[in-house]
């Protein structure tokens, strides 16, 4: 696992930091501050949970308090790295020290009691709010983060057999989920990616139907949508399971939902609009009567968190590049019946995409 070795990954952090400096190249600012710590880790590989970034041109300052000093040295390489006692001060005296006139930083981070501090702390110094700057390059995904979401795909494959063996008559929702974390973490994920969602029966049509005390009755459809993180990445996937004798409209609502996620599975290639990616598996779905019953976009991107860019919906103005990596999750939900959510991971290639979830089965009920 290259993330898992500091020689092999530090290349790859440097690649990025050398992105992120050409980009800043064009910005009317001197110098650009990071404190979101998903982006910090993006760019320097350290995990802990207080840090800040300072670039300028081709240097970059990595700035952390007492507590993560030792571990900063140890996980960051090729960048200058500073303790700091209060840390808007210390970078008050790493703008002077740089002769900084003005400063970006991230506006979506940064709430406005800390900009007025920064107003008076940076003497001298211009701010210039940001909006996803290192956001839009993590669209990107490259080798060491697309090895680790397969990785953590590839334990969701490990433990699916158990999946099919806990959903069953008598179960608990609750228990169900419990379970399958439990069974991840022994596999050496860090974790549940999310709060997993065991819907089971006419709780199957709640979209977030995180798991409940519930008991899994006979003839109930199950959505199972669940994944785990580490490395700081994460996995996302839905299956839909039938406990028993499962009522014909709720097998067609899946066979449905199964259709339309093919269909945008097979539409996501470079240059298509992922607004185009949401309306094929929309129409599938109009098509078959279920339009006004699914509510949400088609799918989200996926990375250092669970939820990021790029959107694929009706609303999104993005468009499919080689090295995105997004869900294909469309679904079916009526009140008081039940529901089907079927929900893949895409990575994109040159030609077309590579469905990184293609060995969890997607199996008739």
């Amino acid at each position: 696992m290259i993330l898992e070795s500091k020689e092999r990954s530090a290349p790859f952090y440097t690649a990025r930091r050398k992105l992120l400096a050409e980009r800043l190249s064009g910005e009317p600012f001197d110098a650009f501050l990071i404190t979101e710590m998903v982006n910090i880790r993006y760019l320097t590989g350290f995990s802990g949970t207080s840090a800040t970034l300072l670039a300028a041109g081709d240097d970059v300052w990595f700035l952390t308090d007492s507590r993560y000093i030792t571990q900063a040295h140890d996980q960051v390489m090729g960048v200058n790295v500073r303790e700091y006692k209060e840390r808007l001060e210390a970078v008050a005296g790493l703008l002077k020290e740089r002769g900084v006139k003005s400063l970006g930083f991230e506006s979506r981070q940064t709430s406005f009691s800390t900009v007025e501090d920064m107003r008076e702390k940076f003497k001298g110094v211009s701010l210039a709010p940001t909006k996803k700057i290192v956001e839009s390059q993590r669209l990107i995904k490259d080798e060491p983060e697309i090895e680790a979401m397969r990785s953590l795909i590839g334990m969701l494959v490990k433990v699916y057999p158990e999946a099919i063996n806990l959903i069953r008559p008598g179960a608990v929702e609750r228990d169900v989920a419990v379970e399958l974390e439990y069974r991840l973490k022994k596999l050496g994920a860090d974790g549940a990616a999310f709060d997993f969602i065991v819907a089971s029966g006419e709780r199957s049509a709640l979209p977030h139907g995180v798991a409940s005390g519930k008991v899994i009755d006979d003839g109930d459809m199950v959505i199972l949508d669940w994944g785990a993180k580490g490395w700081g990445y994460h996995s996302d996937n839905t299956r839909v399971f039938g406990v028993g004798k499962v009522s014909a409209q709720l097998k067609d609502i899946y066979k449905v939902v199964l259709e339309a996620n093919q269909a945008a599975i097979d539409s996501v290639k470079p240059g298509v609009a992922l607004k185009d990616v949401d309306g094929a598996a929309r129409k599938v779905i109009k098509d078959a009567g279920y339009g006004d019953y699914f509510g949400h976009g088609t799918g989200h991107g996926v990375g250092l968190f669970i939820h990021e860019d790029p959107k694929v919906s009706w609303t999104s103005e993005s468009v499919a590049k080689a090295g995105m990596v997004f869900t294909v999750e469309p679904g079916v939900y009526l009140p008081g019946e039940g529901g089907a959510r079927v929900e893949d991971m895409v990575h994109v290639t040159d030609e077309s995409c590579e469905v990184l979830s293609q060995s969890l089965p997607k199996d008739d009920l």
